[in-house]
């Protein structure tokens, strides 16, 4: 195919860097701002990815600091169609930032 003629003509061309470096997770309360991040929530079956956070961090009437999340599907809706997401509260000590 022509598109893949072209793509290994500009590949030789490019330098290689070598892989990305990986990323390691933050806590969100060493984060200076969330609203927009993409988030890891810790669950007791295992960490659940695709993520978005949609709030700053706030404290709760127990005093403890929580953010609010909505699944990464639902953020986009939101953002291209303005549906309200279904937004859930976590406790921020189980929330990851990528």
């Amino acid at each position: 195919m022509a598109g893949d003629e072209a793509l290994g003509r500009d590949e030789r061309r490019l330098p290689y860097f070598g892989a990305p470096p990986s990323r390691t997770p933050r806590l969100v309360v060493e984060e200076p701002t969330l609203r927009g991040k993409r988030v890891v929530l810790s669950r007791p079956h295992g960490f659940v990815y695709d993520v978005r956070a949609v709030s700053e961090l706030w404290t709760n009437d127990d005093g403890h600091l929580c953010v609010e999340v909505v699944t990464e599907e639902e953020y986009f809706r939101w953002m291209f169609t303005q549906e309200q997401p279904t937004i859930v509260t976590y406790p921020a000590r189980l929330v990851w930032v990528e």
